[in-house]
């Protein structure tokens, strides 16, 4: 998807939050938030032959089935979108949506929104059947807040005006829900793997032994600490950083006696010759660091920039800065006697003593922000 396509969707978003404030009936949400979300994808709500109002369809004259709109692809309804008063989507509102879908077979695709929520359907399980459930969720407010979703970016791209293609929605919404599922079920494996999980690692890492259940208990925890690793790898990689022994498998280091001098270790160096020891918790602090920024900064342009994030060690502080460690400077790090963690923040110089690192999201994120921009 193209990065003007998702600004003018970021921007949107904003807008339609802001109109939501004042939606107050169903009507008033078709008006102000649903019609002007299609004209972003490219539809002409003043086309009877593009957007049909009021679409009716029924399997008998004693059924009726309609929705608010029909969306036509070659003159034939492939998107049925039915609406509600902003603020009341539930559950039950699926009825209405499901019956002009499976009394429409050209109807692919189904979308169920109050003007900030968009739940799209399609037919995985019978064809021309409408799924129970949505296999993506587009959160307009989610968006306006810089929660970047890149599932709804690309099923927002995918409904584009000349881009949207009904005999591909099917096959689009199976890949989106087995990626939700897969996701899901390596998440859970990954913070806690089952026994058949790891006698499978056992068998395909060719690990000798017979697989009774000690070897396998003994190697859960080996697993865990094998995937944690991996993703930190993974993380590393993306922002170039996998070849760096002491991020990725960080060593021990010896401690020496300090002599006087005061002056710092190269950036990501441990310089011994001058009594500065850089922590197994320093360099831990700088891996956390650059994993928490790759999850937490939204832009890409920000994200290519963590190539530039270095640290430096000096006698009695840690530093990790951007570019330059003066002028870009993040953090000052000091550990404090009795292990808990201590950060003074630039440009503000706020000071933040903790023992959870998660903690720090906020400030960091700003401070590394901050530096980007007076780098430029």
């Amino acid at each position: 998807m193209s990065k003007e396509f998702q600004a003018k969707v970021s921007e949107y978003a904003k807008t339609a939050v802001t109109r939501a404030n004042r939606v107050t009936s169903e009507e008033a949400a078709k008006q102000y938030l649903v019609l002007p979300f299609f004209q972003l994808l490219g539809y002409d709500p003043l086309n009877p032959d593009e957007i049909i109002p009021e679409s009716q369809a029924s399997f008998s004259d004693k059924f009726k089935n309609r929705v608010d709109y029909a969306i036509c692809h070659d003159g034939d309804p492939v998107i049925a979108v039915e609406c509600k008063r902003t603020g009341a989507l539930t559950e039950s509102h699926r009825g209405e949506l499901k019956g002009y879908f499976n009394a429409v077979p050209t109807t692919k695709l189904g979308i169920l929104t109050d003007g900030l929520t968009f739940e799209l359907y399609s037919d995985t399980n019978a064809e021309n059947m409408m799924d129970d459930e949505p296999y993506v969720t587009i959160d307009l407010a989610a968006i306006a807040k810089g929660d970047i979703d890149e599932n709804s970016f690309d099923a927002l791209s995918r409904l584009r005006k000349g881009t949207f293609d009904p005999q591909n929605v099917g096959a689009e919404a199976k890949r989106k829900i087995f990626i939700s599922r897969y996701i899901e079920t390596l998440d859970a494996l990954m913070k806690e793997p089952t026994e058949d999980f790891t006698r499978f690692l056992l068998d395909a890492a060719k690990v000798e032994g017979r697989r009774t259940a000690r070897l396998v208990e003994e190697h859960l925890p080996i697993v865990r600490d094998s995937i944690s690793l991996l993703v930190d790898k993974i993380i590393l990689d993306r922002v170039g950083f996998a070849h760096r022994e002491d991020l990725v498998r960080v060593a021990p280091v010896t401690p020496q006696p300090a002599p006087a001098s005061q002056e710092p270790a190269a950036a990501g160096q441990v310089d011994d010759d001058d009594g500065i020891i850089t922590t197994d918790t320093e360099l831990g602090i700088y891996q956390h660091v650059l994993k928490r920024l790759s999850f937490l900064v939204k832009n890409e342009e920000h994200y290519r920039e963590l190539a530039h994030l270095e640290w430096r060690d000096f006698k009695t502080t840690f530093v990790v800065f951007y570019k330059q460690a003066r002028r870009g400077r993040l953090f000052t790090f000091r550990e404090g006697p009795n292990g808990e963690l201590r950060f003074e923040f630039s440009p503000d110089g706020k000071q933040i003593e903790t023992t959870d690192l998660y903690s720090i999201d906020e400030p960091l994120l700003a401070s590394y922000l901050a530096a980007i921009e007076a780098a430029k």
